[in-house]
């Protein structure tokens, strides 16, 4: 089975790019006390990275029906939200008024989501038949 597709890839580059949009508006949105920028950059992130993931997600599935409830595209936004934001701390573009904590601990809390997304992604596999639900097989 094929798990890495193209619109799998477009999706993770998409979300790197959106990603380091949302750290430079929130850092320089703290930095020069701009409440609204970071709180307007939050909201307008986590609506373009949904709408960005049902976008290459249901093209995805045109592409090649795997059924794995979304688990793929949670994982490529985990992996690439956490690389670009200790990227940012390490090459030092977070504002002064950043602490690296918070990344760590949505790292942590995230990555405990993303596990129990993970069980519930075997449990549905376990219950297809070569990736489709055994229900609409049989009907």
């Amino acid at each position: 089975m094929k798990i890495i597709t193209p619109n799998l890839l477009k999706f993770a580059g998409t979300s790197f790019v959106l990603t380091a949009i949302f750290r430079f508006c929130l850092s320089y949105g703290l930095e020069n006390k701009i409440l609204l920028l970071s709180v307007t950059s939050a909201v307008l992130y986590g609506i373009t990275m949904f709408s960005a993931g049902w976008f290459f997600g249901k093209r995805d599935w045109m592409y090649l029906p795997i059924y794995d409830v979304g688990f793929r595209f949670h994982l490529a936004t985990y992996l690439t939200h956490n690389a670009v934001s200790e990227l940012w701390f390490i090459l030092g573009f977070n504002s002064r008024y950043e602490i690296i904590d918070p990344i760590h601990i949505t790292a942590v809390i995230w990555g405990i989501l993303l596990f129990i997304h993970f069980l519930f992604f075997l449990w549905t596999r376990k219950n297809t038949i070569n990736h489709l639900d055994k229900d609409d097989l049989f009907e």
